[in-house]
C-alpha cells in the first residue's frame, strides 16, 4: 500500500490526530497527557505497582526469563494511545505510523547501545492480504529513519495461524504462537524487534527464540504501547 502521508501533508497542512492543533505531530499538550509508562518491569516493560523499588522485575520474568533482552514501551496500551493504532492498524491512517515512531524514537535513539538492525513482527500472508500492510514493518520503517538504522522487513516470516492472539490468555497464546516465525537467514547479532503493542509478550517471546536460534546474541524489542495486566 502506498503511503499517501506526504502528499496530503504537502496539500492541506497537517496537525495534531488527538486535537487537530496545526502542526505534524502530536502537540505538547496532548504529548504532556499520554499515558507514559513510567514504571515497569525493566526485563518485558510490564507496568507495576507503585510500591514496587526501581528498576524491579515482574513476577513472570523472575519465574520464567523471555527470550528477549530489554523491551522498550514508552506508552501504555490504554486511551488515547488505544486509538491510535486502531486508527493504523484497522482505519489505514499511516501517516499515524509515522507519529507513532516519533514518540517511540525518543525513548531508543538516546546513545545507547544501538542495534544492528530493526526487525519488525512479522504479519502472516493472510493477514496482509486482508489488511493490505504491516503496521510493525510501516512504524519501524519510519523509526529506521529517524535513528538511522537498517531495518530487515523480510528477516522474520510469519506462517499463516488458524488462530488469532486476540482474546487469548498468556498461556493459549504461547501455545497459539509457537512455531508461527522462522528465520529466512542468520541475523547480526544485535536486533531490535519493532511492534506496536506488547500484550502478554508471547509473540516477542517467540519471534526472540526463533532469532536466538539463528544467531542473534541480543535482541531488544522496541514496542510503542504495553498493555497493563488485567487488574
Amino acid at each position: 500500500m502506498v503511503n499517501n502521508w506526504p502528499i496530503i501533508d504537502h496539500l492541506f497542512g497537517a496537525s495534531c490526530p488527538l486535537c487537530a492543533v496545526p502542526g505534524a505531530a502530536i502537540c505538547p499538550a496532548c504529548h504532556a497527557n499520554l499515558p507514559f509508562n513510567r514504571h515497569a518491569c525493566r526485563r518485558c516493560a510490564l507496568p507495576l505497582p507503585r510500591e514496587a523499588p526501581p528498576a524491579s522485575l515482574c513476577a513472570a520474568c523472575l519465574r520464567d526469563p523471555p527470550g528477549f533482552d530489554a523491551v522498550t514501551a514508552p506508552l501504555l496500551y490504554t486511551h488515547p494511545v488505544d486509538d491510535l493504532v486502531a486508527r493504523l492498524k484497522y482505519r489505514h491512517e499511516l501517516f499515524v505510523g509515522r507519529i507513532l515512531a516519533d514518540v517511540l524514537s525518543g525513548f531508543v535513539n538516546t546513545g545507547r547501545d544501538m542495534p544492528d538492525v530493526l526487525v519488525p513482527v512479522a504479519a502472516s500472508a493472510n493477514r496482509l492480504r486482508s489488511r493490505g500492510f504491516n503496521q510493525a514493518a510501516e512504524i519501524a520503517r519510519h523509526l529506521g529513519k529517524q535513528c538511522r538504522l537498517p531495518v530487515a522487513s523480510d528477516l522474520l516470516r510469519r506462517r499463516d495461524s488458524a488462530h488469532t492472539q486476540r482474546g487469548l490468555g498468556r498461556r493459549a497464546r504461547r501455545g497459539n504462537i509457537r512455531g508461527v516465525f522462522e528465520c529466512r537467514q542468520q541475523p547480526p547479532g544485535h536486533v531490535a524487534l519493532v511492534d506496536d503493542v506488547m500484550t502478554t509478550g508471547a509473540t516477542a517471546n517467540e519471534a526472540s527464540r526463533v532469532l536466538r536460534r539463528a544467531g542473534a546474541t541480543r535482541i531488544d524489542v522496541w514496542v510503542v504501547a504495553r498493555t497493563p495486566e488485567p487488574g
